[in-house]
C-alpha cells in the first residue's frame, strides 16, 4: 500500500470515529454534550406530543362529564314537572271527593270548614247522644225518654234529662243559637206528624226557658215531621228511635 492510500484510509477511519475537520483544517473530536444536544430536540418533541395527548384526553373527559350532567339535569326537571302534575291531579280529586261528601252526607273536609267546626266542641252529657254535623252540634233526645206515654207532657225522667242539658248549655254554649228540631214517625198523616212534633218541641222549649232559666232569645223551633229519619223505619225499634227532639247548637251567637 502506498503512502497516499494509507493517508486516505486513516482519514476515513477518523471521520467514521466522530472526528471532524474544523475551519482551520485541523481535526477535532465531537463531544458528548454536542451529541446529547443533537438528540435533545427529538426528546423534547416526544415529551410535547405526550403532554398534548394528555391535555386532549382531559378535555374530552370534562366534555363528556358536562354532557352527562346536563342530561341528568334535564331528566330531573322532567321528573319535577311530572310530580307537580300528579300533585295537581290529586288535589283536584280530593276537591271533587270533598264536594261529593258535602252533597251526600253533609261532611265537609275543607280547611275553612274544619276550622269553623272546631270552634264548637261536643259536650259530654251522661246518657245522651251528642254528635257533630258539619259545623253544628246535635244533642239527641228520644221521645220515649222525654214524655209520658201518648202525651206531650214531659215525664220526670225527661225533666232530669233536660236539667242536665240546660246545665251543659249554660257552661259550654251560653251564647250559641239553638234550634229545637222535632221529629215524628208515629204512622199518622204527615199533617198530624207535624202537629205532634211542634207540640213536643214547644213543651221542651217551655221547660228549658221557664224551669231552667235559659234565655228565650237563644232558641228557635222547627217541626220536621217524618221527613228526616235518622234510623231505618223498617222495624218498630227504628220507628220509635226516629221520634225525637234534637237540639242543634250553631256557632253563631244570638
Amino acid at each position: 500500500m502506498n503512502t497516499l492510500t494509507k493517508y486516505y484510509t486513516a482519514l476515513l477511519l477518523l471521520l467514521l470515529a466522530g472526528c471532524q475537520i474544523g475551519p482551520d483544517g485541523k481535526f477535532r473530536w465531537n463531544s458528548r454534550a454536542e451529541l446529547d444536544s443533537a438528540n435533545t430536540p427529538v426528546q423534547a418533541s416526544s415529551e410535547n406530543s405526550a403532554t398534548s395527548k394528555t391535555s386532549t384526553s382531559t378535555v374530552d373527559k370534562l366534555t363528556a362529564d358536562n354532557e352527562s350532567l346536563h342530561a341528568e339535569l334535564a331528566k330531573a326537571r322532567q321528573q319535577f314537572r311530572v310530580t307537580a302534575s300528579e300533585l295537581d291531579l290529586v288535589k283536584q280529586q280530593l276537591k271533587e271527593a270533598n264536594e261529593k261528601l258535602v252533597d251526600k252526607a253533609g261532611i265537609d273536609l275543607s280547611a275553612d270548614t274544619a276550622e269553623s267546626a272546631n270552634k264548637l266542641e261536643p259536650v259530654s252529657i251522661e246518657g245522651i247522644v251528642v254528635g257533630r254535623d258539619k259545623n253544628t252540634i246535635r244533642i239527641e233526645l228520644p221521645k220515649s225518654q222525654l214524655f209520658n206515654a201518648n202525651t206531650v207532657t214531659i215525664s220526670n225522667d225527661g225533666k232530669t234529662m233536660l236539667d242536665r242539658i240546660a246545665a251543659a248549655i249554660k257552661q259550654q254554649y251560653p251564647n250559641q243559637q239553638i234550634m229545637l228540631e222535632a221529629h215524628a214517625a208515629s204512622g199518622l198523616t204527615p199533617n198530624d206528624d207535624h202537629q205532634q212534633a211542634i207540640q213536643q218541641a214547644t213543651a221542651v222549649y217551655n221547660y228549658l226557658v221557664g224551669m231552667t232559666q235559659l234565655p228565650t232569645g237563644q232558641f228557635s223551633l222547627a217541626s220536621k215531621g217524618n221527613n228526616n229519619p235518622r234510623y231505618s223505619p223498617a222495624s218498630d225499634q227504628g220507628i220509635e228511635a226516629n221520634q225525637r227532639i234534637e237540639l242543634v247548637v250553631s256557632p253563631e251567637t244570638y
